[in-house]
């Protein structure tokens, strides 16, 4: 509080009215009347502490930051109350996938403290080779690598991790609006717009499909690109002088987006804009550094980021093509995003021809994208009429990102088409959309046909099937709609900018600006004891904009989420401390019973082995991923191979036990073949005298120990007796 304000207080605080001369006290208390001028004050001095606060850009972003994380919390309820405990599976039906990422960054961090030996040969599919590149490495997980290290707490770090993500979302977001010139008000409802995006919840289980924020600044970066800087310094005045006749509203719509349309000789800085040699080739930096960070922690997203920008990006061209520093920042973008790239680009090329990994048509038409799709939303939102799936698709997709944000695209474009400054913005967001959106719909779109070349007959996305590396292993095209919905959230973010008093007050009332309103605070009106009439006006101008970008932000809030409880790293189970404290670490142990079927239901209990196998850190046989080996594949295959007749389905599993199998099945053998030393076995697939009567583990299965709390005993595989 300044010296200034502080005497203010003082002479309100000590004023002689109402005083008693003899007492020196009061005789009642002080009116209304007489509170007005202490609440101005406070009121004033508060508003002048949070212009103080919000005027440094670093403590402006601080406090978005803090809003983001609040918003994350909010809607990630319980979590908060389980960081240590639980981990989020949102709309998956078990728990599978979350256990899976859970597994990754573990291996993350555990690789990060032995310097990265064998990183890409996990305690998975042993005794293949490079299994970790079988599913997303998301190195981007060492952050969190920390928390795993110093507390032990696999659980903490990556609720920790998906927070982060969920924050970030909608900070990233909040400074790309900013960038393209909106107020904060919009810009601020548009962060919580993409934080609360519907894809992102309804897909919260698979933690790397969350990450937008790797997608924001890569567009935000490209942004920067085509902005096309001063050759000289330019003065306060002159500035002062090219703005001169223009609103303040026009002024804060058209900048900076306006150097990309007309070109401009004003520059604005950048608070990434590095000093010295640096400087001149921070616009590379950033552009690859973006899109190489996506890769890494979605390798979907980069995939499909690259796909989706090169074609959009020609909306943006203007000037900068000719000139000799935009192709210098394109090719250090190329560099820097190669060598953050090329080490798992470059594995999982070597490892899909090594595995002939592929993907049937049949199923990637199953997983495409139906336009219907887009009216469904994961949970009822504010516009209910539109969400009626139709009986074909009842059990497929519900891509919608919101009625209202459905109604407000097609606005926000004509908008941004209609205005000055805003014109390759808005075709920029619809080209953005509109590929996706086609791409989102798979191999079953097949419009190609009426084109005259050698390629008819086949859908664009065939087309890049054959020449684009990587795509033709892509399995689930609906996932395209992630960035349907975000240009969706852009253009809605246009369409709100309509309603802002400041943009069409002139156009409307043909008065002058309300300057002296806008000088005039609330704290100061409140000093006066009265409001001013012009800010009366003023403020409710502005409560259609309020109420409706609140609205439209919260249209399709998620629900409370689920939780899949683990155990604490200081509550193990026996057997698993037996294989940490007594069996030798390098020596291989397979997990019975082998998952019955191919969908997440079936792998839940292997992925609760991989969980346990952080803590006692033995290679398993057994694994889940993206793709499987073949040895994995053979041993499962001929575990499948059981007399079902009469057993019952545990929530549509199909329970094996080893008293079905025959003498001679084909897994049995190759498991015993395998080199495995140790096998994991609960006692509802075989107790110990089932395991003696089974021909094919009578004489190579031996005990060595028994966990009676959790009904599970551990057998040493031996050598064959003629050895």
């Amino acid at each position: 509080m300044s010296h200034f304000v502080q005497r203010e207080v003082y002479d309100v605080l000590h004023d002689d009215r109402g005083m008693n001369g003899k007492t020196g006290k009061r005789d009642a208390y002080p009116t209304v009347e007489e509170h007005l001028p202490l609440m101005g004050i406070v009121c004033r001095n508060m508003a002048e502490g949070l212009r103080v606060v919000t005027r440094t850009p670093w403590r402006c972003s601080l406090l978005l930051f803090a809003l983001y994380l609040v918003i994350a919390l909010v809607a990630t309820r319980p979590l908060v109350m389980s960081l240590g405990s639980g981990i989020l599976y949102g709309c998956e039906s078990e728990a599978t996938v979350p256990l899976l990422n859970l597994w990754t960054l573990w291996w993350n961090a555990d690789r990060a403290a032995s310097g990265f030996g064998g990183y890409w040969t996990a305690p998975i599919f042993h005794p293949t080779q490079g299994t970790f590149a079988f599913s997303e490495a998301q190195p981007t997980m060492l952050i969190v690598a920390p928390l795993v290290w110093l507390t032990g707490n696999r659980v903490l770090a990556y609720n920790v991790y998906q927070l982060l993500i969920l924050t970030l979302n909608g900070w990233a977001a909040e400074r790309l609006f900013r960038r393209v010139g909106h107020r904060p008000w919009l810009a601020c409802c548009g962060g919580a717009m993409c934080e609360l995006l519907p894809f992102v919840w309804w897909q919260l289980g698979v933690v790397q499909l969350t990450t937008l924020f790797g997608i924001i600044w890569t567009v935000s970066a490209l942004l920067g690109l085509f902005e096309e800087t001063p050759t000289r310094s330019v003065s306060k005045d002159e500035s002062e002088d090219a703005n001169a006749g223009v609103s303040e509203g026009e002024v804060q719509q058209t900048s900076p987006l306006q150097s990309i349309t007309h070109g401009s000789r004003y520059w604005r800085p950048s608070l990434l804009t590095l000093r010295g040699g640096v400087q001149e080739l921070h616009l590379g930096l950033r552009l690859g550094g973006a899109f190489g960070l996506t890769y890494g922690m979605c390798n979907y997203w980069g995939l499909f980021l690259a796909l989706i920008l090169i074609p959009a990006s020609v909306t943006l061209w203007n000037g900068r093509l000719r000139q000799v520093r935009f192709w210098r920042d394109i090719l250090l973008a190329g560099v820097v995003a190669g060598v953050m790239i090329l080490p798992i680009a470059s594995i999982q090329r070597t490892l899909s021809k090594e595995h002939t990994w592929q993907r049937e048509t049949s199923v990637i038409v199953s997983l495409s994208a139906h336009p219907r799709d887009l009216t469904d939303t994961p949970w009822p939102g504010l516009v209910p009429g539109l969400e009626h799936p139709e009986e074909t698709r009842r059990d497929v997709w519900p891509l919608g990102g919101g009625g209202l944000k459905l109604l407000l695209a097609p606005i926000g474009l004509i908008a941004a088409l209609a205005t000055r400054g805003r014109r390759r913005w808005g075709l920029f967001v619809a080209a953005f959309g509109l590929i996706a959106l086609g791409l989102s719909l798979g191999p079953s779109s097949r419009f190609a046909d009426y084109l005259p070349w050698e390629l008819a007959g086949q859908s664009p996305y065939e087309w890049l099937q054959r020449f684009v590396p990587g795509f033709a292993l892509i399995r689930s095209p609906f996932r395209f709609v992630l960035f349907v919905q975000l240009a969706a959230v852009w253009l809605s973010v246009e369409a709100l900018a309509l309603l802002d008093p400041r943009r069409w007050w002139r156009a409307v009332s043909r008065v002058e600006p309300l300057a002296e309103a806008r000088r005039v605070t609330a704290a100061a009106a409140l000093s006066s004891g009265c409001c001013s009439r012009q800010t009366m006006v003023h403020g409710v101008c502005h409560v259609p904009l309020f109420v409706l970008s609140l609205i439209v932000t919260f249209e399709v809030v998620p629900p409370r989420q689920a939780l899949h409880a683990c155990r604490s790293p200081r509550d193990l189970p026996v057997w698993v401390m037996w294989l940490r404290d007594v069996a030798p670490s390098h020596e291989s142990i397979a997990c019975l019973p082998f998952p019955t079927g191919y969908s997440v239901t079936n792998y839940l209990d292997t992925t609760e082995w991989m969980y346990w196998s952080t803590f006692h850190r033995h290679p398993l046989v057994n694994g889940y991923s993206g793709f499987f080996p073949n040895t994995f594949l053979e041993i499962k295959g001929g575990l499948e191979e059981f007399d079902r007749t009469g057993i019952a389905e545990v929530n549509g599993i199909v329970q094996p036990q080893l008293k079905r199998y025959p003498a001679t099945n084909p897994g049995l053998t190759k498991l015993n073949a395998s080199g495995v030393q140790y096998v994991v076995v609960p006692r509802l697939f075989a107790t110990r005298d089932e395991v003696w009567a089974h021909p094919a583990t009578k004489f190579r299965w031996a005990w060595v120990t028994g966990d009676e709390a959790e009904q599970i005993d551990i057998y040493q595989v031996l050598p064959p007796l003629s050895e």
